[in-house]
């Protein structure tokens, strides 16, 4: 299989990113958009075969290799290993299922389903990708998406291979990397922000960062190390954005539980991790144990008819849950407690009073909104938040 680099025209300097779209159906339809024509490259042992459509075409999974139909439901060709598929025409726009993309389709079998990658070029990839990540913006708030274009696209070609040489994609298109919905997700103002900071990338040591973002901070975001089990990154420190993302709904937060509700939860988590039943008993006291530098629960305590329990970092949110969402985390680990008791010292309602949604590590995209709202520019939202990094035109 060819790499996506040897996908890119020779005299592009534009890289290509292979995104997997799908790999659980056995069937998929493909068409052109706006009157345009398809072409269709079959590759089976060392034949190669073209075709040209202007109609929809179909795609079917048969074991480990593929079959292609014409709108009639024909068999033009079988036994077929791969399919690269290309639009022609004036908007050089496909769509499967209906679903529009720019770039290739490329298509292989695996244990009978496809494996649908879109071949793209990085600039395209992200106009699908910021809006979904970002939300909703207006003009005002067009230095917080250039940041986040830019920390998008520093992420993407930081995981370029990051599955190896024989996965055949380099990023997926949802939140196990950045969700991306090609044509679809576009908006204007989303490719006038990636247009601008083309090739832009955010480097430490002229290294790229891992550019990790979430949506509400709460006024502070936090170290890595003190969130996740993962190694110290100076550019991924705990730093104040002066309450930016105030204008998130999510600045400040309440979750009511009884007694009870927080047992059950605990009951749940830990047998999940465990593999056998538990039952905690009783729910006798809870405490915040530690806070991070950015005013996040570093540790909880529940203490239970059968014992204590310790959670740490990350693990709170996941403990917790939302109360009116149980399959939903906790909205962020920067919360403080207040514990109702009845008469007899009993726990009748336990409150988390938090603010922000998110881990809180790197760049506050509702902060990032705030600010640009206030005039800072994108170079100077993406220094706070990523401390000592420079911007790197890659391309």
């Amino acid at each position: 299989m060819p790499s996506v680099s040897e996908m890119a025209p020779p005299s592009s300097r534009l890289p290509f990113v292979a995104v997997l779209l799908d790999n659980t159906a056995r069937e998929h339809g493909v068409a052109a958009v706006d009157d345009g024509q398809l072409s269709i490259d079959c590759y089976k042992d060392d034949q190669h075969s073209v075709y040209f459509s202007r109609k929809e075409i179909r795609i079917k999974a048969s074991r480990k290799t593929l079959e292609l139909y014409n709108s009639d439901g024909y068999l033009l060709d079988d036994d077929i290993d791969r399919i690269l598929v290309a639009p022609r025409g004036k908007e050089r726009i496909l769509a499967y299922d209906g679903k529009p993309y720019r770039g290739l389709l490329e298509m292989t079998a695996s244990s009978g389903q496809i494996v649908l990658v879109n071949l793209v070029y990085v600039e395209d990839y992200l106009k699908g990708v910021v809006a979904l990540e970002i939300g909703p913006s207006q003009e005002d708030q067009i230095e917080a998406v250039k940041a986040q274009a830019i920390a998008a696209r520093t992420y993407a070609m930081a995981h370029l291979g990051q599955f190896g040489p024989d996965a055949g994609y380099d990023l997926k298109a949802d939140v196990a990397d950045q969700v991306y919905g090609g044509v679809a997700a576009e908006t204007d103002l989303v490719s006038r922000a990636v247009e601008a900071t083309a090739g832009q990338v955010a480097v430490y040591n002229d290294k790229l960062i891992n550019a990790y973002y979430h949506s509400t901070c709460g006024g502070a975001t936090d170290d890595i190390e003190d969130v996740w089990d993962k190694n110290p990154q100076p550019y991924l420190v705990s730093v104040s954005d002066n309450d930016a993302c105030r204008i998130s709904k999510y600045f400040t937060w309440r979750e009511q539980y009884t007694a009870d509700q927080i047992v059950l939860r605990l009951n749940q988590y830990l047998t999940q991790e465990r593999g056998e039943q538990v039952n905690v008993g009783k729910l006798t006291d809870i405490r915040v144990g530690s806070r991070t530098p950015g005013g996040r629960v570093a540790s909880i305590i529940f203490e239970t008819a059968s014992g204590h329990y310790i959670f740490n970092k990350e693990k709170v949110r996941w403990v917790i849950k939302q109360s009116d969402t149980p399959d939903a985390i906790l909205r962020s680990a920067r919360f403080s407690l207040e514990v109702k008791k009845n008469g007899a010292g009993e726990i009748t309602q336990v409150i988390f009073n938090g603010g922000g949604w998110g881990h809180g590590v790197g760049m506050c995209q509702m902060g990032a909104k705030g600010m640009s709202e206030r005039g800072v520019t994108c170079d100077s939202i993406l220094a706070l938040y990523y401390q000592g990094t420079k911007l790197k035109k890659l391309y």
